[in-house]
């Protein structure tokens, strides 16, 4: 569990109100509603086809919530386009990743780098194999690699809040332990919102401050990592 001291804020910096959304003709999100508080880290868990990715990309705007309503930071962003949902402050660091693999990892963080606190020195200090590597096509990299490259392209965008969509996927256990290390950080720091759909339940539940479960296109079980039975997620899963 995160030995950290839970965020004192009770700000909802994203407020999910009974939203429903199809994939390929598929009732993926049947009413879900969550609200999540500005600084916190939630992870989201669930079974194969239970609707994480489609959740984090319905808050992106790359699927069409069909009903319901989605606000950051109090306004409206439903109807937004992807470009202004990322205009609003929010970042996606997607299964598919996220980078030129044909640009050098110098060339995916010029493009990606913006005005704010998180600029490329930030970004090879928190990952200085990308340092060395500055020279090298993403596409010749390992996928350990290509994830940091990911990550780091999502950060440039200075968000207030970050998703990541099963970050830990394929990658060596000892990147897993980096990719929390660095999320956790990131959290601590720079007080970004992080809200990661991870498949290790154990290293998700010592990172994050509170945990939710998605069961059939809702949320099942909401609850702080301090407070739940991991034998609870276990039978919703």
């Amino acid at each position: 569990m995160k030995s950290i001291s839970e965020p004192k804020t009770t700000t909802v910096q994203l407020d999910i109100r009974d939203i429903h959304a199809r994939v390929g003709g598929q009732h993926v999100l049947q009413g879900l509603s969550l609200t999540v508080e500005e600084g916190e880290f939630l992870t989201v868990l669930g079974h194969n086809g239970a609707g994480k990715s489609t959740l984090l990309r319905t808050v992106m705007g790359l699927v069409r919530a069909r009903e319901g309503s989605l606000s950051f930071s109090g306004a409206d962003i439903t109807k937004l386009s992807t470009p202004q949902v990322v205009n609003s402050g929010i970042s996606l660091v997607p299964q598919q990743r996220g980078y030129f693999e044909n640009l050098s990892v110098g060339d995916n963080l010029d493009l990606a780098a913006t005005d704010g606190r998180i600029d490329i020195g930030t970004i090879h200090e928190l990952f200085p194999a990308l340092a060395e590597r500055e020279k090298q096509l993403v596409g010749t990299m390992s996928g350990g690699q290509r994830q940091m490259v990911a990550l780091s392209i999502a950060l440039l965008a200075n968000p207030k809040l970050l998703m990541l969509d099963e970050p830990s996927v394929g990658l060596q256990p000892n990147l897993v332990e980096r990719v929390m290390e660095v999320t956790d950080q990131i959290n601590r720091e720079y007080g970004i919102t992080i809200i990661m759909v991870e498949q290790n339940i154990e290293k998700a539940l010592r990172v994050a401050h509170r945990v939710a479960v998605v069961n059939r296109g809702r949320i099942a079980l909401n609850k702080s990592t301090a407070d739940v039975n991991p034998q609870e997620i276990w039978d919703l899963l």
